[in-house]
């Protein structure tokens, strides 16, 4: 076989892999028209005479948003002090914490006095 005819066949089979490559990595792709965008409503919906149903969670329009984020915040001021109790308790040594070696069944031991 000479160079040529070598060299032919390895360029020919290189192109097949990147052509098999190429056309798998275009079929993952959804066509643009299939791609599902999140869409945000400022205003009510404009269909009919249907009302408008509430929304729920996190995404939730006006009102509901403000709320469910002010419930947020002070949840999280709670679990802030809280937190912060503990770590008074334990930088003030009103809890301490004592481990000991491993224990007869092969688990650590740990103490936790008040």
């Amino acid at each position: 076989m000479s160079k040529d005819t070598y060299l032919n066949i390895v360029l020919t089979v290189i192109a097949v892999l990147l052509t098999v490559d190429v056309w798998t990595r275009v079929a993952e792709q959804p066509l643009p028209g299939e791609i599902a965008l999140a869409q945000s409503r400022s205003q009510p919906n404009r269909m009919a005479p249907r009302k408008t149903i509430v929304q729920k969670g996190v995404s939730a329009i006006g009102t509901e948003a403000i709320d469910q984020r002010t419930q947020m915040i002070e949840l999280l001021a709670g679990i802030r002090e809280q937190v912060g109790g503990l770590r008074g308790l334990l930088e003030s040594g009103g809890i301490k914490v004592q481990v000991s070696d491993k224990a007869a069944d092969g688990r650590g031991k740990a103490t936790i006095r008040r």
